[in-house]
């Protein structure tokens, strides 16, 4: 028997253990007749369920959703966003105040001096080729256009809701949701887009947002793992797999938003290249996951951190999904191993979230966390936090399916034993050696 078999096995038999008394039937456990109903039948989308997490179905955003008269969430005066508790009023936010944007704009210093600084001096010759071709994505003309003058007839939102999401599957998409749209995940201001840049407008230009559509369609595109263990190694890997997804991220949201139109209805991409959203509470709105300690990034039952994500905006009738949550702020508690393991000691090991912009949330040096992924000497980028979780999916086996299914239990001894499993497992220290060979970048003097 090889070492990692032996180890599941002994794994399943201490997770038994100390789980005596509980369920151990790894399936994805639903508590709304809808989602139950919508699962067995739909053909494409989440064929598998959540893979073993046990997943609980929380209040719209807003405490309500009525489907005659849709409308955008206001979440001031709401006790939560899916499992983030809310303690405060929450403030629509400009996108330059995001941690790139401010880089890009030289909020944290001149980046060429801070490049140099730190010794980065690496070229990608294929993350620049990924670029370019997700940058023809991002023009005007690409996310959004006027919809069909006359309506197409579409059937009723829970079906329209269902083809929707296979839609967004069939186009390439790992998962998707749909979400009512909060109002603070709107920007007040965009920053220029690259396209208003070739045409002279300087970077740090604003100009106001206006968006009434009450949906908002999410698709999350899968890093791949193996590329994702590449990070920070001085081979660039994690960047491919980071460029790639939002390479097509930008494709299947532009053209899931022009297939809208088609039906007469108004909707707009937002993705790498042109955003006009926040992503992170549409990601809970949509049931897409939890608010995790990487600070403003959002956990998936499967995918873990190992995605990236585009919206799309619209009025289309549609049936939202709803929040979930199925034990990450319990785990996330217990576990700190992405903030043992980050690189640039941005994530916090405090054990209680603190309030943030109205959020009760885990604190991230959002500066540190930037600087370090624009100026890694050792390749483009990062991607440590999304190897060492151990809720990204390393592998499709019924084992991974258990540790997720227990990890669902709100269960502190559970969680603690889970974390130790996956330490003597190896998970997240894997490095896909056979991608090596790949010309992930040229040193400046050593080509």
């Amino acid at each position: 028997m090889k070492r990692r078999d032996f180890l599941k096995f002994g794994g399943m038999a201490l997770g038994a253990a100390g789980a005596a008394g509980l369920p151990l039937t790894v399936r994805a456990t639903m508590d709304q007749d809808y989602e139950s109903a919508i699962l067995a039948e739909k053909p494409v989308y989440r064929p598998d369920g959540w893979k073993g997490a046990r997943v609980n179905y929380l209040e719209y955003p807003g405490g309500s959703f009525d489907i005659n008269n849709p409308r955008q969430a206001d979440l001031n005066g709401c006790a939560s966003l899916g499992s983030s508790t809310i303690v405060g009023p929450i403030a629509r936010r400009r996108e330059i105040e995001g941690g790139f944007k401010r880089f890009d704009t030289g909020y944290y210093g001149d980046p060429a001096e801070l490049r140099k600084k730190a010794g980065a001096q690496y070229y990608s010759p294929m993350g620049d080729a990924l670029v370019f071709g997700a940058r023809a994505t991002g023009t005007e003309a690409m996310v959004d256009g006027t919809p069909r003058a006359d309506k197409l007839p579409i059937p009723d939102p829970v079906t329209m809701a269902r083809h929707i999401k296979d839609m967004a599957m069939f186009l390439g998409a790992d998962d998707c949701g749909i979400g009512v749209l909060p109002i603070q995940a709107i920007y007040t201001h965009q920053t220029a887009t690259y396209e208003e840049m070739r045409n002279g407008v300087p970077r740090a230009q604003e100009k106001e947002i206006v968006n009434t559509h009450p949906f908002a369609i999410v698709m999350l595109y899968n890093q791949d793992f193996k590329t994702t263990t590449m990070a920070s190694n001085g081979y660039d890997g994690g960047t491919f797999g980071s460029r790639r997804a939002y390479l097509y991220n930008g494709i299947m949201s532009d053209v899931l938003a022009r297939y809208i139109r088609n039906f007469g209805y108004e909707a707009r991409s937002h993705h790498n290249e042109n955003y006009q959203v926040m992503v992170t509470p549409i990601l809970i709105a949509a049931g897409m996951g939890e608010l995790s300690r990487v600070g403003d990034c959002v956990l998936h039952p499967y995918l873990g951190y190992n995605y990236k994500a585009a919206v799309v905006t619209t009025n289309m009738p549609l049936m939202p999904d709803r929040p979930i949550e199925f034990g990450v702020q319990e785990f996330c508690r217990v576990c700190k191993k992405c903030a043992q393991l980050c690189p640039s000691k941005a994530i916090s090991m405090e054990t209680e979230r603190e309030p943030y912009n109205g959020y009760l949330k885990y604190p991230l040096d959002a500066q540190a966390c930037t600087i370090f992924r624009r100026t890694n000497p050792e390749g483009y980028g990062c991607g440590r936090c999304a190897v060492v979780c151990p809720w990204s999916s390393k592998e499709e086996s019924w084992f991974h399916y258990l540790g997720s299914y227990l990890s669902s239990m709100k269960n502190s001894a559970l969680n603690r034993l889970i974390v130790q499993m996956d330490d003597i497992c190896g998970y997240g220290s894997e490095v896909a050696t056979e991608l090596k060979s790949w010309i992930g970048f040229t040193s400046v003097g050593r080509v």
